[in-house]
Formats: C-alpha cells, sequence, structure tokens
C-alpha cells in the first residue's frame, strides 16, 4: 500500500511539474520606448483652417499634428492664419529643459494690426452701450408702467380717452420686447468679452493688465514635461512665413514601451502580465514592469499575411535614463 501511494504521489507531482512548465511560458519579442504624450507646437497658429481636437485658439500656440498626406509647404495666409509671419524676439529653450505648464518658451512680435484686433476684442465699448441702453429701457418701463394704473384710474374717472390707456399699454409691450432683445444682446457680450479675456491671458499671462497689451506675444508650454526637440532656425531675429514645427514638448516619466505581437502569442496575453525588458543600451541590466494595454484591432496587412496587435508596457522613468526610441527586448512570464 505504501509503495502505490509513492508512485501515484510521484505520479501526482509530475503532472503538476508538467501543468506548472507549461503554465509557465515566456513570450518574447522586440520593443521600443515612447514618450506617452508628446506635444508638437507648430507655425501657423491656425485660426480658420481645420484644427485638431488639442489645439487652442487665436494666436496661441496650437498643439496638433499636421495631416500626413500634406506635407508640401503653404504660406500662412493659405492655411487661414490671422498672422502673415511670425518673427522671433527671443527663443530661450534647450532640449532636455524641464518646462512647468503655462511657462513662456518663445517669445515673438505681435504685429500692430493683431494687437489692434485684440484691443478691439478686449473693448467694453459694445457692452457699456448694451448695457445703457437696457438701463434707459428699464427706466422708461417703470414711468410707464406707474402711468399706466393712473392712466386707468383716470378712465374710470372719464378723465382721459380710452384710446390714451391702449396707446401706453402698447408702448409698455413695446419696450418689454426690447429689453428681452438687450438682454440677449448683453448676454451674448459679455460671453464674448469674458472668452476674449481667457484667450488673453493665455496669450500674455495670467496677470496681464488689460488697459496695456504687449507688442509681443507668447508661445506657452502646453503641460508640464520636457523640451525634446528644438527647431534649429528658432533663434532670435528669425522670421517664419511658411508652416513649420518650432518645438516638442513632451512626458518622459513613466515612459511607455510598444511592441508588436504575433496573433497567436497575443491571444494568450492579459494586461496585467508581468514582464521583464532589456534594452539593448543596457544589456545587463532588467526593468520589470506589466503590460497595460493590448489592442483589439490588428495593425494593417495584406490578407495573405498573419496579423499583429500592439501592446503596451509602462515603465517608470524617474532617473530620464530612458530616451524615446529605445530598442529592447521584452519578455512576458504567462500564468
Amino acid at each position: 500500500m505504501t509503495y502505490r501511494t509513492s508512485i501515484l504521489a510521484l505520479a501526482t507531482a509530475a503532472i503538476l511539474w508538467t501543468a506548472a512548465a507549461a503554465r509557465a511560458e515566456t513570450l518574447t519579442f522586440l520593443g521600443k520606448s515612447y514618450c506617452p504624450i508628446k506635444y508638437e507646437i507648430n507655425w501657423p497658429f491656425v485660426t480658420k483652417a481645420k484644427k485638431g481636437p488639442a489645439q487652442g485658439s487665436g494666436i496661441q500656440a496650437n498643439v496638433y499634428e499636421l495631416p500626413k498626406e500634406s506635407y508640401e509647404e503653404k504660406s500662412a495666409v493659405e492655411l487661414g492664419s490671422d498672422m502673415r509671419r511670425l518673427r522671433i524676439l527671443a527663443a530661450p529653450v534647450q532640449v532636455g529643459q524641464h518646462v512647468t505648464e503655462d511657462q513662456s518658451l518663445v517669445t515673438y512680435e505681435l504685429p500692430l494690426e493683431n494687437l489692434m484686433v485684440e484691443k478691439e476684442g478686449l473693448s467694453r465699448a459694445k457692452l457699456n452701450a448694451l448695457e445703457h441702453g437696457m438701463a434707459s429701457v428699464q427706466f422708461r418701463l417703470a414711468w410707464l408702467e406707474s402711468h399706466q394704473e393712473d392712466l386707468k384710474n383716470m378712465a374710470g374717472q372719464q378723465a382721459v380717452a380710452p384710446n390714451t390707456v391702449r396707446s401706453n399699454a402698447q408702448d409698455i409691450e413695446a419696450l418689454l420686447l426690447q429689453r428681452d432683445y438687450l438682454s440677449q444682446e448683453i448676454e451674448l457680450a459679455q460671453q464674448r468679452y469674458d472668452n476674449a479675456v481667457i484667450i488673453a491671458k493665455s496669450k500674455f499671462g495670467k496677470n496681464l493688465d488689460l488697459r496695456k497689451l504687449p507688442r509681443e506675444g507668447s508661445i506657452r508650454a502646453p503641460s508640464d514635461g520636457y523640451v525634446l526637440w528644438v527647431n534649429s532656425s528658432l533663434v532670435p531675429g528669425m522670421a517664419f512665413t511658411k508652416q513649420a514645427t518650432l518645438l516638442t514638448v513632451g512626458k518622459l516619466d513613466p515612459m511607455i514601451i510598444r511592441a508588436s505581437v504575433h496573433e497567436i502569442a497575443a491571444q494568450k496575453l492579459k494586461v496585467g502580465d508581468q514582464a521583464n525588458v532589456v534594452f539593448h543600451a543596457w544589456p545587463g541590466e532588467t526593468f520589470k514592469t506589466t503590460v497595460s494595454k493590448i489592442d483589439y484591432v490588428a495593425q494593417p496587412a495584406m490578407l495573405q499575411q498573419p496579423s499583429f496587435y500592439e501592446i503596451e508596457l509602462t515603465l517608470p522613468n524617474p532617473d530620464l535614463r530612458i530616451k524615446e526610441g529605445m530598442r529592447c527586448d521584452v519578455a512576458v512570464t504567462l500564468n
């Protein structure tokens, strides 16, 4: 009985070991590091052409990607910009420099015609005129409504003609319509003014004195991060007249590792799987991470070719050692 029990135990252990070995399958594939968030700041600051979802408005630096199908140079006017040229006054930025959100990166000359448009947008003249008109209407309306009661009493005593009462009532109705119209106009003018103030402060700084607009504008950092690339022509005195990417700002911590995985291996993976990453730049060092994303849509391929799915792994980068574009080997141990 003891012998049979030992044999059974050994057989069970062998089966469990075989199953465990099968479960401990390791998948390996090539990956590359990417910034999770990257902003390309371009000029012209298009206000009439089609914009991307992350793009701003006016002459503030817009963050978007130029259409991949269009690489030919176009003038600022052709792209619908309000500024015909961008003359750089200062650009104290360097690759690798840490920047904070709303920090001024580049200062440029604001053309006089654009400055006048800015001042017109920040003027309260129209809003003040509408509010003055509303005050006059309300004063006149209050007087007519009070006078209407007197006219009704006088009409009851046959001291005034009924037509006088009706005429005064019609004047009240007309003033009520005018009051409603002015109320809507004031609300719209107030919204336009408030929006103009918000846009102006995004261009010139949050502490902007609305009475003293500067003759210069600033391209500001869209987010905290690091300067990844700077146009070599971005120097004081340079005047841009064609579309151009000025600089790129991105986040470096954490980094994203992307890899294309064969369809057979991809169906074995799940979010949360443990992975070891070894960069070709540091072959003796292993970084531990987990799978953070698995695409459900395959990358484009011919019908007769196998499909590959992109996966992502999030990797902390506090010392900024990992740069974008570094190749690495990824090993995922399946459970």
